[in-house]
């Protein structure tokens, strides 16, 4: 059974802005060990990894220390650190602003109430969307990928994410175009998860190599035992093969399709307009790549979010189930709750 952990909200983002004073988070560094004869890094052991459904905020501070050999001073080392945070924290300031500024033209283009579903579902998908993030850091650290291929991952994963994404909100529109009563499989969906999520204890980790996901990627996907710099592909004993990168790829891919399962229910909870729904999910995925620079080591000071984020998916549950007998919230109403739960929640 699935469960959704923690994430982050707008409100987490700004106020996390406002007040770190401290080094850089380490969640991009990784565990690589070169051997003494070779070219490349060489994949250390696979470490003991949390699976998505048992995925917990302390396990996101689990991560692990470059161990490459390099003359940077501790001092040079901390100033990088702070000004790829500060990189980071200008990438995610100016999605947010690109995101205000769409808004403001649905404002304008079409009316308050298209403006409010959309401000909706852009923060409701953010905030559902970031705990993605925490899985590839567990991802990375299992397959001990190297800092500098980090980013062609992320890159290439949210640019099949948006496009996934569009396929499954214009299906699903199709869907409760013609059966009205699919509302009803999504509350529950909804419903179900806000339970879980409220319900959730903490349990003991598992080994991330007995994930389903994992083991079908590894199964079907020949690949080598060294990194290849940031290449999905390298040629060995005159074979193509796929390095540890396109590994990762693929398990990002695939954990991307089964959180779509309750995220995009969401959406529909809030409109079924596919402008609104299709635009407010691609601005909520435009800065997911700078976030995960950030947000790693921020997670255990927001404990409330938890429940924060199981009253906000109730909240659309009940919605689509009232949508269904014609019940309406208006959608400054769903906006307003939703961010005032988010924002209660850090």
């Amino acid at each position: 059974k699935r469960r959704r952990d923690i994430s982050m909200s707008l409100p987490a983002l700004a106020l996390l802005a406002l007040s770190w004073r401290g080094p850089a988070p380490t969640a991009l560094r990784t565990n690589v060990r070169l051997e003494s004869t070779a070219a490349t890094p060489r994949v250390a052991p696979p470490l003991l990894a949390a699976s998505r459904t048992q995925f917990s905020a302390a396990g996101a501070r689990r991560v692990t220390t470059v161990q490459l050999s390099t003359t940077e001073s501790p001092a040079e080392a901390s100033d990088t650190q702070d000004a790829a945070y500060r990189s980071a924290m200008v990438q995610v300031a100016l999605s947010v602003a690109f995101a205000v500024v769409f808004g403001a033209g649905v404002f304008f283009m079409r009316g308050g109430s298209d403006a409010s579903a959309w401000f909706t579902a852009y923060v409701l998908e953010e905030s559902l969307s970031i705990d993605n993030l925490f899985v590839f850091t567990l991802i990375f650290d299992y397959f001990q990928t190297p800092t500098s291929a980090q980013p062609r991952v992320l890159r290439w994963g949210l640019i099949a994410a948006v496009v996934l994404r569009a396929i499954f909100i214009c299906a699903g529109l199709a869907v409760v175009e013609r059966f009205k009563a699919v509302l009803l499989i999504f509350s529950g969906i909804l419903l179900y998860s806000a339970y879980e999520l409220l319900n959730e204890g903490d349990e003991e980790p598992e080994d991330l190599s007995q994930n389903a996901i994992v083991k079908f990627t590894k199964k079907y996907l020949p690949s080598t035992d060294s990194y290849d710099g940031d290449q999905f592909f390298t040629n060995q004993g005159g074979q193509s093969l796929a390095t540890p990168l396109l590994l990762a790829l693929v398990c990002v891919e695939l954990s991307d399709v089964l959180f779509a399962v309750d995220s995009i229910p969401a959406v529909f909870g809030v409109t079924t307009d596919p402008f609104i729904a299709l635009s407010s999910n691609a601005c909520a995925l435009l800065g997911l790549r700078a976030l995960f620079a950030v947000i790693a080591n921020a997670v255990d000071d927001f404990v409330y979010l938890r429940p924060a984020i199981a009253i906000v998916l109730g909240f659309i549950g009940l919605k689509l189930a009232g949508s269904f007998v014609g019940l309406e919230i208006p959608t400054l109403t769903s906006l307003l709750l939703v961010l005032g739960t988010l924002g209660g929640g850090v």
